[in-house]
């Protein structure tokens, strides 16, 4: 009999485990659409219930226990239709008794909530002529309640414990904002301290003054740019938003004198992606690589194509050390003398809504930055 009766927990708590665990990976206990997933939950564990325990009429009872989980959870459809399956699961016996029953229980469910555990119990226990059977079940409904509820309570707790550390984050990075508006800030009041306007030579700080206002907007635009990235997708060549970028670098490079290599795919090549933000990317990662490079320098694009698109663009600059790399994706870090250490950070984002991915190699002299995104599926194809 205790065999019995920890199987049927079993049986009984096994959908509802795995409801758990969905809504430990979507991260919320109470979506909208996960009150579906629970109802199916509880229709499971009553199949389950109904296989295991079928031909065994002392059992029935146990039918009783996804109908108080429902109660429990106020879904009163699901409570419905598990009430009728128990109902034709009843059978050569007086049906107007077990009407009764039900309606009981259901006038305590939406009159008595706060109690219904309780109640529910009592009003089975009286309606249920055998002890034995009776005890069975409140034993096993006391039971499966625990041991779900302790599952909710390590779901709930590893939900705080993520909350705490996005809002541990977002102090950070507002105390990291804070204090980089603030030096800006600090040597245009130094100067605007000294400033005499009747001092022809004072007239200089008026461009240190300007250079440091514009350090401030462009760290409140790329932080702003971090927090409201809005992508609108469409179906786009991927070679042709290369080819675009390509020809904005190329006066540039030849400006300050980097060779400039590149492979590009002479096949239409179709992503599902937003034009601007994507050419924002490139262009963040080929203005890296610029800045990056000290002599004969040297910058290389190329391409590969395996069950995604990956764009490789390689140079030959200072590289980044392992340190470095460790803390190139957070929001703020910077080796640049006047970077926000938000571009790296907003490219990864960008990237991200676009379901791929950013990884950077350090290589013996520069870095490799190997972007990879998604074929669009109805232009994918086989590669040898």
């Amino acid at each position: 009999m205790l065999y019995q009766i920890l199987f049927n927990i079993i049986i009984l708590l096994f959908p509802l485990i795995v409801y758990l665990f969905y809504c430990t990976y979507t991260n919320n206990i109470n979506k909208e659409q996960n009150k579906l997933y629970l109802d199916i939950s509880l229709l499971s564990s009553l199949y389950l219930l109904l296989i295991y325990n079928q031909g065994n009429t002392n059992l029935i009872i146990l039918f009783n226990i996804p109908l108080l989980f429902a109660f429990i959870k106020k879904r009163t459809f699901v409570s419905i239709i598990i009430t009728f399956i128990i109902l034709l699961n009843y059978t050569n016996v007086n049906m107007t008794i077990y009407i009764i029953e039900y309606l009981i229980y259901y006038l305590i469910y939406f009159f008595y909530q706060k109690n219904i555990l309780n109640l529910f119990l009592i009003i089975k226990f009286i309606f249920n002529f055998d002890i034995l059977t009776s005890i069975i079940f409140v034993i096993t409904t006391y039971l499966a309640i625990f041991l779900y509820k302790k599952g909710e309570d390590i779901i709930k707790l590893h939900m705080n414990i993520k909350e705490l550390e996005k809002e541990k984050q977002l102090r950070t990075s507002l105390f990291k904002i804070t204090h980089e508006i603030k030096n800006p800030i600090a040597v245009c009041k130094s100067y605007l301290d000294m400033f005499d306007i009747n001092n022809k030579d004072h007239e200089r700080y008026i461009e240190i003054l300007k250079e440091e206002m514009n350090k401030i907007l462009l760290l409140l635009q790329d932080f702003l740019a971090m927090n409201k990235i809005k992508i609108e997708k469409e179906i786009l060549d991927i070679n042709l938003l290369l080819e675009d970028v390509v020809n904005q670098f190329e006066p540039v490079l030849k400006e300050k004198n980097i060779r400039f290599k590149y492979n590009i795919c002479q096949d239409e090549i179709f992503v599902e992606g937003d034009y601007n933000r994507l050419n924002q990317v490139l262009i963040n990662m080929i203005k890296n690589s610029i800045e990056a490079i000290e002599n004969n320098g040297l910058i290389k694009i190329n391409y590969e194509i395996s069950d995604n698109f990956k764009i490789i663009i390689e140079d030959n600059g200072i590289g980044i050390t392992e340190d470095e790399l460790e803390k190139i994706k957070e929001p703020f870090y910077t080796t640049k003398k006047n970077g926000t250490g938000l571009g790296v950070s907003l490219s990864i984002e960008i990237i991200k809504a676009h379901n791929g991915n950013i990884e950077y190699i350090p290589l013996k002299k520069g870095t490799k930055v190997i972007i990879e995104l998604p074929i669009y599926e109805s232009f994918s194809f086989d590669v040898d």
